[in-house]
């Protein structure tokens, strides 16, 4: 039977002939320690491949979410960063849902697009917090809080690489 390999498959030979057919040959520390860092990039990449489109059309719904909810809660603040806020909800927030497979180039633009918007809220709402009390940027701050660390955690465990990946068992 004719099969192709999976990625998973590829990058597992991958790191299985660096450990077995280049380590045993290298006697310089520092060659060792860099295989192993290879290795481990590896197995990061294998163990982010097979769900990271859907993770980023779920990231792409939570994040048109948060800059909706955002925009509503500067609701008539004054001042051009809440009108650039409001104005996000209104374009970037007003997006529909990704599909749960969207194509790799579609969910890739997005999502880097909202990822850029993100970070320009973030800016907007400490220009607002830093012109002094601001109840509703704070609220807007909790918000944004509550996508990102969520989205941090999973980017962190997402890399994470088990104990025995190194020496095979």
């Amino acid at each position: 039977m004719w099969t192709s390999p999976s990625t998973q498959e590829l990058i597992e030979g991958i790191i299985v002939s660096l450990n077995n057919d280049v380590l045993p040959d290298l006697r310089s520390d520092k060659a060792q320690t860099a295989v192993v860092m290879i290795q481990v990039l590896l197995q990061c990449i294998a163990q982010k491949t097979p769900l990271e489109q859907q993770a980023m059309a779920a990231e792409h719904n939570a994040m048109t979410a948060a800059l909706r909810d955002i925009g509503d809660l500067a609701g008539g603040a004054a001042g051009a960063a809440s009108e650039r806020l409001r104005q996000r909800a209104k374009t970037l927030g007003g997006r529909p849902d990704m599909p749960a497979m969207p194509s790799y180039a579609e969910i890739w633009a997005a999502h880097l697009e909202l990822s850029k918007a993100l970070t320009a809220t973030l800016e907007d709402i400490d220009e607002l917090l830093r012109a002094g009390p601001n109840p509703a940027a704070e609220a807007a701050l909790t918000r944004l809080r509550a996508h990102l660390g969520p989205r941090t955690a999973q980017e962190l465990a997402t890399y994470v690489v088990g104990a025995g990946m190194v020496g095979r068992g």
